[in-house]
């Protein structure tokens, strides 16, 4: 019986891989999202400007694994000259209270729709470049050992 020879280490690797990819995801998706933050801040309500002085492209902690964790929103640390954190209200400008006592005026929706291809083609051209050179990388790493 014969056996196949280095499927361990392709495993391995194949395992890295799925770990390894984040980091060039991340950094493709930040660069994929700057048309959208552009298109966010320009649709945001103007009352007061907090809401767009806020608006960032951001870590989202509660993103599953292998999924880009980067999101055009308001920053969570930013504070108004009136104390108002637009974090705690973004959500209601954009899409209104359940009695509609406040109707919500679709602005982040806006700017998705207005970027969503430039957004994407970006990623695709951008993802290449960051895999390479998280590869190159990881290569100089085991280089040195």
């Amino acid at each position: 019986m014969s056996r196949t020879t280095g499927a361990d280490d392709i495993a391995r690797a194949l395992a890295e891989l799925g770990t390894a990819i984040g980091t060039p995801v991340n950094a493709a998706s930040r660069k994929a999202l700057r048309p959208m933050l552009k298109a966010a801040k320009k649709n945001a309500p103007k009352d007061d400007g907090d809401l767009q002085k806020s608006l960032t492209i951001k870590r989202n902690t509660k993103a599953p694994r292998g999924v880009s964790v980067h999101v055009v929103g308001p920053a969570s640390n930013y504070v108004g000259a009136d104390g108002a954190k637009p974090v705690r209200y973004a959500h209601i400008t954009e899409f209104g209270t359940a009695d509609g006592t406040v109707a919500g005026t679709r602005w982040l929706t806006r700017a998705f729709d207005e970027t969503s291809k430039e957004t994407l083609d970006t990623l695709g051209r951008e993802i290449g470049p960051e895999i390479e050179k998280a590869a190159a990388k990881r290569a100089r790493r085991r280089a040195k050992k």
